[in-house]
């Protein structure tokens, strides 16, 4: 694993790219998965903040290294950022409780990366971190509530609990 503190921050924000556009993919998919309305808003919506972040580390990366393309690896570095993986036996709930693992890494690399930073870059990082933790609290509220009804992603609340 990279260590975010000594690692080269060209190096770090590709992979926090690719971290974006993996997250956006795979919540775009679950958007496609779910029968539950509501569940489908927040993921699409999930979907949505991952692409803005991923524009704004472009954003980001253009000031720093003037003229320079990102170097974004085709995997992301597993150890520092894990993906959500599903498979074919994964049931919701586990693949909350990835997206929810997913989220609290995320935070706390871009925590730990704006720590590297002056501002302007350490509010953006430091937003960044703060928006990934509210994107955790979401998932851990859909996560008890998966656990509670197994039906939840295939269904509209009025037919969970009746």
């Amino acid at each position: 694993m990279l260590d975010v503190s000594t690692a080269s921050v060209n190096k770090l924000l590709g992979i926090a790219i690719r971290s974006e556009i993996d997250a956006n993919k795979t919540y775009s998919d679950l958007a496609e998965r779910v029968s539950n309305p509501l569940l489908k808003e927040k993921f699409q919506w999930l979907a949505y903040e991952e692409n803005k972040h991923k524009e704004i580390l472009e954003k980001l990366y253009e000031t720093l290294f003037q003229g320079d393309e990102p170097q974004i690896p085709d995997t992301t570095d597993e150890a520092l950022l894990p993906s959500i993986h599903i498979g074919p036996s994964s049931s919701f709930a586990d693949i909350l409780h990835q997206a929810m693992e997913s989220e609290k890494s995320a935070e706390n690399f871009y925590a730990n990366l704006s720590k590297r930073f002056e501002d302007p870059q350490k509010k953006i990082l430091t937003y960044f971190s703060k928006v990934e933790h509210s994107h955790y609290m979401m998932l851990q509220s859909e996560y008890a509530l998966a656990q509670d009804f197994e039906d939840y992603a295939e269904k509209d609340i009025d037919k969970i609990v009746t």
